[in-house]
């Protein structure tokens, strides 16, 4: 009997061999995999990838599906599932837990998120991040709001990055289960971990850590402050020739070295985490807070960090007093902002100020509202958070973004498009 898939392109719709639609889909990727692509511009390219990247998340679902069926049918025949994994696994190259993953997920496929994944609107890693959060939510919950659960961080998948995702995820069930605040981090402080293995023949040594998100924190920080071509080395814009991950050395051994210090007169390499809390989060130990470079960690946690930094720990018992003795705007007249009035921004902004941006404070820069070669001072009523990209989009030319405080919201500015001279027009 020919196995056959039916062809759901319209109506009257007919069963279709396997082995004729196996067959036209290796030939289409034989095709593809012959394109110059050498030939083609930016925005053709751009349309290319985008549409490969939906059809590779598509044929990984139909993949999932079809391993979740075999799978079925040897567990018919009494062979358990982690047999025909092994066996899968021999024959495909791959790893046993690759091939238990793709059972599973292929079993899913009737879920908000597997529906998703099966079009190519979120990746087969979104899904499994969705799933697992399903699982976490207690069991007296009815399906209905299990339901709305996953249609929730599917729709919050579509424009996500996974880690984004995996945050938001923690974030929800954060709220959804406050009594697991507790158990939460007494988890994370089990998991912690960190050795130091032995010097190597040529010197070197590995450490391997398991981090909690304070220790994450830090070494973001550290990552973002020293991590970047040209950061913890002296070098001249555009020599640098070490790899991601030599940076990423260099960043921590960096940052181990200075220590946590805070130079207010220094414009760059910040020695310091900015969590925003409002008095209500202060009174649940267990409630997730962000720092500036997104991570996620308790309240507890967060004051427990605090506690050993003098500066902040002066400012938390002196408050205003305390602050009017910092003169942030001393130097308006230089180009750099110094830490001092980074920091500022940070707590003020949380992030980048372009409409719909959310990149973290710790990935923007001191943006002036005012051009400085237009005359504006650096000062914090003149400064705003802008990211790399959108910093950049900011200028003189026809086609460039302008920047204007906006007196119904002070400390804030508004983003005005090309060819847009006034903020009612905006």
């Amino acid at each position: 009997m020919t196995q056959g898939v039916r062809d759901t392109s319209g109506p009257g719709a007919v069963m279709a061999p396997l082995d004729d639609v196996l067959a036209f889909l290796e030939a289409s990727i034989e095709t593809l995999c012959a394109v110059d692509w050498a030939g083609y511009d930016a925005d053709q390219l751009a349309d290319a990838v985008t549409r490969t990247e939906i059809v590779a998340r598509r044929l990984e679902s139909a993949g999932s599906r079809a391993t979740a069926e075999l799978a079925g049918l040897h567990q018919q025949k009494g062979r358990s599932p982690g047999g025909m994994a092994a066996l899968l696994a021999a024959k495909l190259g791959l790893a046993r837990g690759t091939v238990h993953g793709r059972i599973e997920a292929g079993g899913r496929q009737a879920t908000p998120a597997g529906r998703a994944a099966a079009r190519g609107v979120i990746s087969c890693e979104h899904e499994r991040i969705i799933a697992k959060a399903v699982a976490g939510l207690p069991g007296k919950m009815g399906g209905a709001a299990k339901t709305r659960f996953a249609e929730e961080l599917t729709h919050f998948a579509r424009t996500a990055a996974p880690a984004d995702l995996r945050a938001e995820a923690a974030r929800r069930l954060a709220e959804l289960c406050p009594d697991r605040g507790k158990d939460r981090e007494k988890h994370q402080e089990r998991q912690r971990s960190a050795r130091l293995g032995a010097v190597r023949s040529d010197g070197t040594s590995m450490l391997t850590m398991t981090l909690t998100p304070r220790g994450r924190a830090l070494v973001e920080r550290a990552l973002c402050d020293f991590g970047g071509p040209g950061g913890a080395v002296g070098c001249e814009p555009g020599s640098d020739e070490r790899a991601p991950e030599q940076r990423a050395h260099d960043a921590l051994v960096h940052q181990w070295a200075l220590g946590s210090t805070v130079d207010p007169a220094r414009p760059k390499g910040i020695a310091t985490i900015v969590i925003r809390l409002t008095p209500e989060q202060l009174e649940d130990p267990h409630a997730l807070v962000r720092t500036d470079s997104g991570t996620q960690l308790s309240v507890r946690q967060a004051v427990s960090m605090a506690g050993g930094m003098p500066w902040f720990v002066s400012v938390l018992r002196d408050g205003r007093e305390e602050l009017h003795r910092i003169d942030v705007d001393a130097h308006p007249g230089r180009r750099l902002a110094s830490a001092i009035q980074r920091l500022v921004l940070y707590a003020a902004h949380g992030g980048c100020t372009f409409p719909g941006c959310t990149v973290p404070a710790r990935r923007s820069q001191f943006h002036h509202v005012l051009e400085w070669s237009r005359g504006g001072p650096t000062t914090i009523a003149n400064g705003a958070l802008g990211c790399h990209v959108h910093h950049g989009f900011v200028g003189g030319g026809p086609s460039s973004w302008k920047t204007i405080a906006n007196p119904d919201s002070p400390g804030r500015c508004t983003w005005l498009p090309p060819g847009t001279d006034r903020l009612t027009a905006a």
